[in-house]
């Protein structure tokens, strides 16, 4: 381990020391506190501790940036006639107080450095990692979330309103929220003369599984890859599409790919996703990447037969950068327009890399910036839709009554829905009858008064 880690924690001995004298071990490595002012000591280590491994500067400007996002919070969903905002339950932990959420992740470890089970050394490492991994993905989540309300805020400027969710919150996290085998939008709003949106942020994941089968069903969508945001012509209440062999998800019209940290055009990871093959359903990604290989290898810069040994469980992952990484996403997704939202300028020679590979891309866009993004909303507009179509009237009441149904406990399939309503209007079709032709009967009446 890093002589550097143990040297940042230095400064807190002190602090620990203190923390030592006022707790018991007790049988079972139990802990008790046997002080009034242990619980003080506690928290100013744990705060000793998020300061060794986060840099002020970086916490100064958590602390900036959350105030410029509440802010646009706020004004941004009143814009559009909204009734309020929520974000994720660890969203909201960071957003109320970053210094105090980090905090938070030490607690379980300290304990355990107190009771003997973890050395110095490995509480050390261990509060390193979990300091560093929470601030950086709460950034990256607030930078997203921000970008998504600066859209919503430029709707609403357009004179859009609110049309999803209808109970006027808007929902800035997935959870629960596909629990009826369904994946709903964040929000969709209409525009005057335009049409209607619907916008997801990280929606493709997991939907609501009872047996076997229907994880089989579902299990593409463990392993798709989940772009930041994903904007869809017209009121899309559902994205799931299990039927199609490439992608288990509606093809989004747009995609906004968003990149917080200094250096991420520097940056590589592993990636696995879509690419390792697991559990007993490895044979659809064999057939699926076949076709894909030599594209694929081309994107990412990488042989393909690498990709190959991949598949066939002989390589875990294959490393390739953030920007491989987002040509990688355009091609799998093939949107009409492809955005890139960078907080920082990006070298001239990688700017011209992926615009060459048609991503628009915007760069320098700090959090507040009150115009940054008006360019993407008037791109946005152009794919309004009115919902004209048959199909997505049944869309919408299917999708209505499958968050019904799971109100009040029942749990079906779009498939067993479908069953149900079929099932229901043939063994009640005398009186359907009757319900449809007193209705026509009224509205032909109504017509009649009208017209005299």
């Amino acid at each position: 381990m890093s002589r550097s880690v143990i040297l940042n924690l230095t400064k807190c001995l002190n602090v620990l020391e203190d923390v030592k004298k006022c707790v018991k071990t007790l049988p079972g490595r139990r802990i008790k506190l046997i002080s009034p002012h242990c619980e003080e000591y506690l928290d100013t280590f744990r705060e000793c501790t998020v300061y060794a491994y986060a840099e002020s500067g970086v916490l100064d400007e958590a602390r900036r940036d959350v105030n410029l996002l509440i802010k646009f919070l706020d004004s941004a969903v009143s814009s559009v006639s909204g009734r309020g905002w929520l974000l994720s339950r660890e969203m909201s932990s960071f957003v109320k107080n970053p210094v105090e959420h980090l905090k938070k992740k030490l607690t379980l470890y300290l304990y355990d450095l107190l009771r003997g089970k973890l050395s110095l050394e490995d509480y050390a490492s261990k509060a390193k990692a979990a300091v560093t991994s929470s601030l950086n993905t709460n950034m990256r989540t607030l930078y997203e979330v921000w970008v998504l309300t600066s859209l919503l805020r430029g709707f609403g400027k357009l004179g859009g309103k609110l049309i999803y969710p209808e109970h006027g919150y808007v929902h800035f996290d997935r959870a629960g929220k596909q629990k009826a085998g369904i994946l709903p939008p964040n929000f969709a709003v209409s525009i005057p003369g335009r049409g209607s949106l619907s916008l997801f942020l990280e929606a493709p994941r997991p939907i609501g599984w009872r047996d076997f089968k229907d994880l089989k069903t579902v299990w593409r969508l463990y392993t798709t890859l989940r772009p930041d945001i994903m904007v869809y012509s017209g009121l899309i209440t559902n994205i799931v599409d299990l039927n199609n062999p490439d992608l288990p998800i509606l093809r989004p019209q747009v995609i906004i790919e968003c990149k917080e940290q200094n250096d991420w055009y520097i940056r590589a990871r592993e990636l696995k996703g879509p690419l390792v093959s697991t559990f007993t359903f490895d044979e659809w990604f064999k057939r699926w990447l076949s076709g894909l290989w030599s594209g694929l290898a081309d994107v990412l810069g990488v042989n393909s037969d690498v990709l190959r040994e991949i598949v066939e469980g002989k390589r875990r992952g294959v490393r390739v950068t953030e920007v491989q990484l987002v040509l990688f996403y355009k091609s799998v997704y093939k949107p009409e327009e492809f955005f890139l939202v960078s907080k920082p300028i990006l070298p001239s020679n990688t700017r011209r890399f992926l615009e060459n590979e048609g991503v628009i891309v915007l760069e320098g866009i700090q959090i507040g910036c009150e115009k940054c993004l008006e360019n993407v909303v008037e791109h946005l507009v152009k794919y309004a839709k009115f919902p004209v179509e048959e199909g997505d009237r049944s869309r919408v009441l299917i999708d209505k009554l499958l968050r019904e149904l799971l109100s009040h406990g029942i749990h079906l399939t779009e498939s067993e829905l479908i069953d149900y309503i079929e099932k229901y209007i043939l063994e009640n079709i005398g009186g359907f009858l009757n319900y449809l032709l007193t209705k026509k009967e009224s509205k032909r009446v109504m017509v009649e008064e009208t017209t005299i």
